[in-house]
């Protein structure tokens, strides 16, 4: 009498896996995710090269660098939803065994006998199975300059998923990026905190952006350099103008007041010689600022103010310095 619902068991038992669609985004991505607790960050790799280009050896986090087996980055999200799909999968072959049996039961009876025994199968109402959803598209998109891969994010990301390649080009656009984000942020934090407690929160942040704009700067520099003269600079040596301006004029020809002109370099040289108060004497102004910067609006023991406009401006001038040097070094 259970002659299906046994064989279908039995069919279950030997199986190892159970195939489960995942839907790609609007724009043709998988969603993926950082295995590590700490981490989970969320992105997206473009279908065709999660299946061409991406290898099953290891995947590389865009965010932490962490490295696992490709078959370890599946969402959470998507985790129980192919669990119920799953579970829903079994439970129609199951249902479908039982209805199979009952069918067969009524077949085999015979109608003029003094006692029939049917099976007859109520409720056991089938699971509707959709393929898993995908995320909505992540704004930012990027490709990898090594490898090609292209993958989507929210945030910031760092590393390359396919191959691990951290790109300093990619890195730098991304600070500038969230510098001119955190200079345009005064307004909403005056309406989110405290008078005080914004004014601090914002001073904090323009100050941490003029560091930022230097170290991304300087990593750019360090890769560029590296790749056009098969050296490695000096240590911290692009955190001064005046020594990264002697290793491109050696290097390609031109130093920095050739790319952008004099007065911008002026002006840059303010905002190094800012970056190494705020790093080094917690922003208090000294002689030997006045004398390398050439900036008179402090006196000696004064702390520098960092405003937003300056923070756009440098954004700006490095952006500006960079590009140019860029095309200089080549591609």
């Amino acid at each position: 009498m259970f002659k299906n619902l046994q064989r279908e068991l039995e069919r279950l038992g030997r199986m190892k896996e159970i195939p489960v669609p995942i839907k790609l985004d609007a724009e043709g991505y998988l969603d993926k995710e950082c295995p590590s607790e700490p981490c989970l960050f969320l992105f997206k790799i473009y279908g065709e090269d999660w299946s061409n280009i991406v290898r099953d050896e290891e995947v590389f986090c865009p965010s932490c660098g962490h490295v696992a087996p490709a078959k370890s980055w599946y969402p959470r999200a998507q985790v129980e939803a192919a669990r119920d799909y799953a579970l829903g999968t079994i439970t129609n072959s199951m249902n479908k065994a039982m209805r199979a049996d009952a069918a067969a039961s009524k077949r085999r009876q015979n109608r003029n006998s003094f006692l029939s025994i049917t099976l007859d199968v109520k409720g056991g109402r089938d699971a509707v199975l959709v393929p898993v959803a995908a995320a909505e598209p992540m704004r930012l998109r990027t490709s990898c300059e090594s490898c090609g891969c292209r993958y989507s994010y929210v945030g910031a990301a760092y590393f390359c998923p396919s191959c691990g390649a951290n790109s300093a080009s990619h890195t730098f656009t991304q600070t500038l990026n969230t510098i001119r984000t955190a200079a345009g942020l005064g307004k909403t934090l005056r309406n989110t905190l405290g008078p005080d407690d914004a004014e601090v929160m914002f001073r904090t942040l323009l100050e941490k952006a003029i560091q930022d704009t230097v170290m991304s700067f300087q990593r750019l520099n360090e890769q560029l350099y590296e790749r056009q003269s098969g050296k490695t600079a000096r240590r911290n040596a692009f955190q001064n103008l005046d020594a990264g301006s002697d290793l491109w004029k050696a290097e390609i020809g031109y130093a920095y007041v050739d790319l952008i002109g004099q007065a911008k370099l002026d002006q840059l040289k303010v905002y190094f010689q800012q970056r190494h108060l705020l790093a080094h004497q917690q922003g208090i102004v000294d002689q030997d600022y006045i004398d390398r910067s050439g900036d008179k609006t402090y006196a000696r023991g004064q702390r520098l103010l960092i405003r937003d406009s300056a923070v756009r401006e440098f954004a700006d001038l490095i952006e500006e310095l960079s590009h140019e040097l860029t095309k200089k070094a080549g591609p």
